[in-house]
């Protein structure tokens, strides 16, 4: 442990006095670094679960069209089994850059207030951009839209014409 030794001279009476100065910037460097790594870690936490809750909602609903299905129960489970495997891709996408943001933030050598700002600015952006924001679009809510209205075309719309092939007029 360095420390800092002090000499004062006082007439002819010598003082020392060690001091751990260096060492207390240090400790100080090392909870202030622990403390912004934790906050933007947080921050990426929260994130990441409102995208879980996001993607829970809309399995929800992907398993709510299954009731509006004109195919088989086999046909009807892959639809939405692909369904569910497109917004968890979509999903998943999010989470990795989030984690992907966290990591680089642990191995940074140099951690200051400003890469804090700098990394929850951030996961921030990827919660706008997933998730909305009131003026924004969410991409997760338009992902998910999409893959219901797909569904619907699989499952429910698309159906064999009655008495024949498709094209038939009977002639």
């Amino acid at each position: 442990m360095p420390v800092l030794v002090i000499v004062a001279i006082h007439g002819h009476t010598v003082t020392i006095s060690t001091s751990p100065v260096a060492s207390e910037s240090r400790k100080h460097e090392d909870a202030e670094r622990t403390r912004i790594v934790i906050e933007v870690k947080n921050a990426g936490n929260t994130v990441i679960v409102k995208l879980d809750n996001e993607e829970a909602s809309c399995n929800s609903q992907i398993a709510a069209l299954a009731s509006q299905s004109k195919l088989s129960a086999t046909a009807t489970a892959a639809a939405l089994k692909k369904g569910h495997d497109d917004f968890n891709t979509s999903v998943a996408i999010y989470v990795n850059e989030i984690k992907a943001d966290e990591d680089e933030l642990e191995h940074l050598t140099v951690v200051t207030t400003q890469t804090e700002q700098e990394f929850l600015i951030r996961i921030r952006e990827i919660q706008v951009i997933a998730l909305g924001d009131g003026s924004h679009t969410a991409t997760l809510i338009t992902v998910c839209q999409t893959i219901l209205v797909e569904i619907q075309q699989v499952i429910v719309v698309v159906q064999p014409a009655p008495g024949g092939a498709e094209g038939d007029d009977g002639d």
